[in-house]
């Protein structure tokens, strides 16, 4: 990624008007909900997530402390390119060569408003990232899929219905789940390549992670989660990202499974400011 003087000129300037327009901190919500809190752990269920009062489980991503994701639900769509406001630059940590690199991944997609508006933006930073697809989401957007794969990114089988219970079920209806995702992306993308897996809801288990290894699928987790499925402000997701972020983080963000206008917002000041600080963001090469 290439970070330019005006790029970043414009990028402070717009953190002055952002922070005037959206006062401080996250909204009465995400406190209310808990957002806000570190570092994903491990990958146990966390009962207040899964039971927070959203009925629509398998439309959202919602990664939690422990490495669960509760549930969200599609929100009202915003066309359009956002308004993204700037951040400043942090005193990142570096790797001991004096470099680091990140992984950004998107989970969820492809959604028909906010994955090009992503796209165009990683196209603009000359940047490549994971999405984490969901198969029922291919079958209806596969013009998404080529255009992620034709711009050089990763793809990531999520699973076909993001059932966030799919541990829960007979091996047999997880290899279907899986493979009806792959089917779905080969139809949409014939030949691209998916090396990745990534279990809906939480940290892969230790009931899907041998259905992934028999379709020759590498577990993708993550190391830093700001919590975007909440739908925080960008600024609070910025700031959750760089307070987290480290050299060889993977930084978990949503393009779909709901109103990810924020995080749209979010991804533009948060990659100004990884390239500004010497971060470059990579995708994982499969073993």
């Amino acid at each position: 990624m290439k970070v330019t003087g005006p790029v970043l000129a414009g990028c402070v300037i717009g953190l002055i008007a952002f922070n005037m327009g959206n006062g401080a901190g996250e909204t009465s919500d995400d406190v209310a909900r808990g957002a806000g809190d570190g570092v994903v752990s491990d990958g146990n269920s966390a009962d207040d997530e899964r039971n927070s009062g959203d009925d629509d489980r398998n439309s959202g991503d919602s990664p939690g402390d422990d490495g669960t994701r509760g549930d969200d639900h599609d929100g009202e769509d915003h066309p359009g390119f956002p308004d993204t406001g700037g951040a400043s630059v942090p005193d990142l940590p570096v790797a001991s060569d004096g470099t680091a690199s990140v992984t950004l991944t998107f989970d969820d997609g492809p959604h028909p408003v906010h994955t090009p508006q992503i796209l165009d933006m990683l196209a603009a930073h000359d940047t490549t990232a994971v999405f984490c697809v969901v198969g029922e989401k291919v079958d209806e957007r596969p013009e998404l899929v080529r255009r992620i794969v034709a711009e050089g990114h990763t793809l990531c089988n999520h699973s076909y219905h993001h059932d966030v219970d799919l541990s829960q079920k007979p091996s047999d209806m997880i290899e279907k789940d899986l493979e009806d995702t792959l089917v779905a992306i080969e139809k949409a993308a014939p030949g691209a390549p998916v090396h990745f897996f990534r279990q809906p809801g939480m940290f892969v288990t230790a009931e899907v992670a041998p259905v992934a290894d028999k379709y020759g699928l590498e577990i993708l987790d993550w190391t830093v989660d700001p919590r975007d499925w909440k739908r925080p402000e960008a600024r609070t997701i910025v700031e959750r990202v760089t307070d987290q972020v480290h050299p060889g983080a993977v930084i978990l963000l949503h393009d779909g499974g709901g109103d990810r206008t924020e995080t749209v917002k979010a991804l533009a000041q948060i990659l100004v400011v990884l390239e500004a600080a010497g971060y470059q963001a990579v995708v994982p090469a499969p073993s």
